[in-house]
């Protein structure tokens, strides 16, 4: 089931991925998120998705660090707001792909104007962390201990860890137990939907009343990570923000990305 389970989400990353970046090189100064995050959804609709764990997100400028963020799914959804020349975006989205779960998160910057030199390095420091993360997923006791060495990696620098924001405060969530019914629940408007939701609340539950791992990686997740999880690190210098959402296998000395580049192919 392993050997399957990689398959069919390593097909659903890499449809996933070619669909935001064809859409990130569309990106065009002037563009409003709301515009851009139905790009990324019609050209999943051509490829034949209609579920999601998440719709398109699209955020730009000082959004990239989720600058007055208050109420996460009212904040987080795409707006009217225009990208500026040399902006800084991130375009995010989780959908189903026959079933399988997918979430790829592309950090980027509007036009040919000067780029604020903070965004280089931010993604400079995300290529460390993201090889870094598979050491330390092999070596750390708890799922918690894997999130502190990855904030203090980004403290140490100077940034500000963005990823704690999320809802659960999550760096990650499982990707397991897909397929599943929920994943033939229709599209409730636009976020969240319940094949995200419900499974989550179902491996909670399993954590607790039949000892499977948390599903999440979290300040406060217990015992030792197992499985495919989807892992966002995100942070951000001054008004600038960048993240990567990519999936890591945790297994042991197996313990892989799915996709080893910062935004890279995928190789189930």
């Amino acid at each position: 089931m392993r050997s399957e389970q990689i398959q069919g989400i390593g097909k659903a990353q890499q449809l996933t991925r070619e669909v935001i970046l064809e859409v990130a090189r569309g990106v065009r100064p002037y563009d409003t998120e709301r515009v851009v995050a139905g790009r990324i959804e019609h050209a999943l609709e051509r490829a034949g998705v209609h579920r999601f764990l998440h719709t398109g997100y699209a955020w730009w400028g000082d959004r990239t660090r989720f600058a007055r963020f208050h109420v996460w799914e009212a904040d987080a959804l795409p707006t009217e707001r225009r990208l500026q020349p040399g902006e800084p975006f991130i375009l995010d989205v989780a959908p189903l792909v026959d079933g399988w779960p997918a979430d790829f998160a592309f950090s980027g910057v509007a036009g040919d104007a000067e780029p604020p030199p903070a965004h280089a390095e931010l993604l400079k420091e995300l290529e460390q962390i993201k090889r870094d993360l598979v050491r330390w997923a092999r070596e750390a006791p708890t799922g918690g201990d894997i999130c502190a060495l990855v904030d203090t990696s980004m403290r140490a620098n100077g940034r500000e860890v963005v990823h704690t924001r999320y809802p659960a405060g999550v760096l990650g969530h499982s990707f397991e137990g897909f397929p599943n019914a929920l994943g033939n629940v229709p599209r409730i408007g636009s976020g969240f939907q319940i094949p995200l939701v419900g499974n989550i609340a179902l491996a909670i539950g399993a954590h607790h009343l039949l000892g499977k791992p948390y599903p999440f990686l979290n300040e406060g997740a217990p015992g030792k990570p197992q499985g495919l999880y989807a892992v966002e690190p995100h942070l951000a210098q001054g008004e600038v923000g960048a993240k990567f959402e990519s999936v890591l296998l945790i297994d042991g000395d197996e313990t892989r990305w799915l996709d080893p580049g910062l935004f890279g192919e995928v190789s189930p």
